[in-house]
């Protein structure tokens, strides 16, 4: 795929609220598109906050599998933008990046790295002649996410099994606490 980039790239780091440099006279502005993205996880967290209270983490699983995607079909078909989780990690191949997401997963790796707490980008780019808005934010793990992404020792014999039933070749589990898990991507065609 090629890809022009139109602006300079633009990185949010941490909880900071800095303006961003306003990408194209057409792009949906930066706190709009964060609102969508916020309320996305928001929505997903608390239906898996429900899941495993209800269920527990085997039959939770179907949350961040099914309900994340209805999740983000809803808001798709509320917003105009597409949405979805993207890892290069994926128990899930449907979430594997596009050249796009691998570039921007490696550098949030880096920032990451660095010691920051967050990461977050907003640009317009070209892909394949049509410009985009597109939006992606770090994925950390947190406590939660241990329960079937963590190490195998930490993930509880009933989670191991359903998850190697599920997806014989995952590749989503050895994480620890705060490492990046993979990204939340929002695009708007703008053309």
């Amino acid at each position: 795929m090629k890809l022009n980039r139109l602006v300079a790239t633009a990185i949010l780091v941490g909880a900071s609220t800095m303006s961003l440099p306003v990408v194209a006279g057409d792009a949906p502005p930066v706190d709009d598109v964060k609102a969508v993205a916020g309320n996305y996880a928001k929505q997903l967290k608390s239906a898996l906050l429900e899941a495993m209270t209800k269920e527990g983490p085997e039959k939770a699983m179907s949350v961040c599998s099914e309900k994340a995607v209805q999740i983000g079909n809803e808001t798709a078909r509320q917003t105009g933008w597409s949405l979805r989780r993207v890892t290069t990690k994926a128990r899930n191949p449907l979430n594997m990046p596009d050249a796009y997401e691998t570039a921007v997963l490696g550098d949030f790796e880096k920032i990451l790295a660095s010691g920051k707490e967050d990461a977050a980008r907003y640009e317009v780019v070209t892909e394949s002649g049509v410009r985009y808005a597109r939006f992606t934010k770090a994925l950390k793990i947190e406590p939660l996410c241990l329960t079937c992404h963590g190490v195998n020792e930490a993930v509880a014999p009933g989670v191991r099994d359903r998850l190697a039933k599920l997806y014989p070749h995952d590749r989503a589990r050895g994480y620890q606490l705060n490492e990046l898990r993979g990204a939340l991507s929002i695009k708007i065609r703008l053309d």
